[in-house]
């Protein structure tokens, strides 16, 4: 019995074998028919994905051409809009026509929506190139040979690379290779260094994209001084993030309009984020007396600015009528019949 079993296990694993060998010479005998189907099926795949992004989200046919056009009409964001789908999204056209004016100059205040459009235009333009539809009501964009960003903050201390210098670094990059095809999105140049540095290095970055590069590009920016190039630089169109005050409060509208901003509300988004209250009045005194005193005021004296006083000790944050609610509860004296009409009473409370 031993012999058998060993024998059958010895069988069963040469036929496995031949088995595999067969496989092997089959699909090798077959190999350009599989990748046919192969290639075939990728096709499918994507062109029926792109379908059915395009149906379910109302994505439009792009035109692209050997043009050098890049006119898109009510441009949409393809991932916030999906994912915030409490407010319908706002859409925002943008046309960088070299026979008018390919460079966007983007000023607004923080949390206006700048990034999201330089990156939604980006966006439709790779869509647009790849294939597929794009969120948009119409689109047409001249061929792009190259696509190059500058966003966000990122470092590399490994290597001796402080956030500002990897930013020059991608900078110069995008000025050294872009060409007058290339789509460029540049956001917040030079606000890694100080302001005069900084501002700078944004005016002669701006000057080099319009007379240099000459390619079709929008430049988000918070120093409002690099407004005033607009009437020197011919293809410059300054834009901005519009924004209503209402009750001494702001609303952020996230449309693109023609203009500039004069202020980037960033003490309100501080508050939003919920710095301590003595942090924001603080931050509204150095605010009025540096616009009192002019930009280029310096604070070196302390008889100009008082040293940093605290109101009052910080006050724990107030409780919510939930919190409330459940801190007055005696657990242990409940009954389940209670317990479950508490539950019910709590739950509507978590609604309103």
């Amino acid at each position: 019995l031993e012999a058998k079993i060993s024998k059958a296990g010895e069988q069963a694993l040469a036929i496995e074998l031949g088995l595999i060998e067969k496989l092997i010479e089959t699909i090798c005998q077959n190999a350009r028919a599989i990748e046919k189907t192969a290639d075939s099926l990728d096709t499918l795949d994507v062109a029926a994905s792109f379908a059915d992004l395009a149906a379910s989200r109302n994505y439009v046919r792009p035109i692209v051409d050997n043009s050098f056009n890049f006119n898109i009409t009510g441009g949409r964001h393809p991932v916030v809009e999906t994912l915030n789908t409490s407010t319908p999204f706002v859409a925002n056209d943008c046309d960088l026509n070299p026979d008018h004016q390919n460079l966007w100059l983007i000023t607004g205040p923080n949390m206006g929506g700048k990034s999201t459009f330089l990156r939604q235009n980006a966006l439709i333009a790779l869509m647009a190139h790849i294939g597929s539809y794009v969120p948009a009501t119409s689109v047409h964009i001249g061929l792009i040979d190259k696509l190059y960003s500058r966003v966000g903050a990122a470092d590399d201390l490994a290597r001796g690379r402080s956030t500002f210098m990897m930013e020059m670094v991608e900078t110069a990059a995008i000025l050294n290779q872009a060409s007058d095809r290339s789509l460029v999105i540049l956001d917040e140049i030079g606000r890694g260094t100080a302001t005069f540095d900084g501002l700078s290095i944004a005016w002669a970055c701006l000057e080099y994209l319009h007379s240099a590069n000459q390619c079709r590009s929008l430049f988000a920016t918070h120093y409002h001084e690099l407004t005033s190039l607009q009437g020197k630089l011919p293809a410059l169109a300054c834009y901005t993030m519009q924004v209503r005050e209402w009750n001494d409060d702001i609303i952020f509208l996230h449309s693109v309009g023609k203009g500039t901003a004069d202020r980037s509300y960033g003490i309100h988004v501080a508050k939003l984020a919920g710095l301590p209250d003595d942090v924001i009045s603080r931050s509204e005194q150095v605010l009025a007396l540096l616009e009192q005193e002019g930009k280029t005021a310096r604070i070196t004296k302390g008889t100009d600015l008082p040293l940093f006083q605290l109101n009052a000790k910080p006050q724990p944050p107030k409780k919510s009528p939930l919190q409330e609610k459940l801190a007055a509860l005696d657990i242990d004296q409940l009954s389940p019949r209670e317990a479950l009409d508490i539950l019910y009473s709590l739950k509507d409370l978590s609604r309103g």
